[in-house]
């Protein structure tokens, strides 16, 4: 049976690059870009017979609603990823460049979950969110990306009050991926791996914890990150 996966912000980086890479494994994927101009590149990857285009904006809340009322289910997997990197000084921050990096970061992305846990595939079904180990409480050694760190922090945490209220009792497991420092627009040219490597790993950590029935948070290799 041809398993299926929906990706949240595919436009580009590794949200382009897990539409690749599930794709190439037979997926039929399910995608979503903010507006026109970013659906052409997916359109061309190899094996985009498979593919579904969705139009939404994770900080709408008409369009987490449309986007809940047009797709199909069961989803083998959902892998919701959005994310901007926001201010870099919480002090110094304009409050309204705080609000949109909650409402990009966590609010937008956990409300959208909410809304899709239901067309989660039962028992064997994975809904990930693009968390960053930034949101480690245990490894922060720096201080530094105060306001991305704590947004993925919450992330994190309203990840686990899902699992435990929504989807646990259907069997789904919930993941918090960090993808590793990785060579796109956010992550730099000078990061540690590049897309594909990321997004293999990504691939291969949804694929072995379908069925695991617990909350995790865990790297593209595996590695557990501490909370």
């Amino acid at each position: 049976m041809t398993q299926s996966i929906l990706i949240v912000g595919a436009s580009r980086g590794l949200g382009l690059g897990l539409v690749a890479e599930h794709l190439k494994r037979g997926f039929e994927v399910i995608a979503t870009v903010r507006k026109a101009e970013d659906e052409p590149d997916l359109k061309g990857l190899s094996g985009a017979e498979r593919l579904t285009i969705h139009r939404a904006d994770v900080t709408s809340d008409a369009d987490i609603g449309r986007l809940a009322t047009e797709l199909k289910g069961p989803l083998d997997i959902v892998l919701i990823n959005a994310g901007i990197s926001g201010p870099r000084s919480v002090a110094n921050a304009d409050p309204a460049e705080l609000d949109h990096a909650m409402r990009t970061n966590v609010f937008g992305p956990v409300r959208l979950a909410h809304a899709l846990v239901g067309h989660v595939r039962e028992q064997n079904g994975v809904l990930a969110f693009m968390s960053s180990a930034m949101g480690s409480i245990a490894e922060n050694a720096s201080g530094a990306m105060a306001v991305y760190r704590a947004t993925k922090t919450a992330q994190n945490g309203f990840a686990r009050s899902l699992w435990l209220t929504d989807a646990k009792d259907r069997g789904v497991t919930v993941l918090s991926v960090h993808p590793g420092w990785v060579k796109t627009d956010m992550g730099g040219a000078g990061a540690d791996i590049d897309v594909e490597t990321s997004v293999t790993g990504m691939a291969d950590q949804l694929k072995a914890h379908a069925g695991a029935h617990v909350h995790k948070f865990v790297d593209y290799s595996g590695r557990e990150i501490a909370w």
